[in-house]
């Protein structure tokens, strides 16, 4: 099952500390350069040889720079009994106080 979330929401998420993990899909580069706080870099391209990295009992929330990718990504990790959601927009959209920049 996978859902799509508001930044909004990723922020409330955040601020209650839900148990989940959050990953960010982009390179490297673009991980260091920015991130959302508290986010784990798996780059896009890795994820399917990385699934074993994570938890199948805790939400599984996925961004990438604007939303498509992860929203792909998401689909699959639904399809592999993971319980997903996807940040609407991607990181471009969040502009909360969980986000870093390096």
């Amino acid at each position: 099952m996978w859902s799509l979330i508001s930044p909004s929401e990723l922020e409330q998420y955040l601020d209650e500390n839900r148990d989940m993990v959050l990953v960010d899909l982009r390179d490297r580069n673009s991980y260091q350069a920015s991130h959302i706080q508290g986010a784990v870099n798996i780059p896009y391209e890795e994820m399917a040889a990385q699934l074993y990295q994570l938890p199948r009992n805790v939400l599984i929330v996925l961004y990438c720079y604007h939303g498509p990718r992860s929203m792909l990504m998401a689909r699959y990790l639904a399809e592999q009994g993971f319980t997903v959601a996807d940040v609407y927009g991607g990181l471009e959209s969040y502009q909360g106080k969980y986000k870093v920049y390096s």
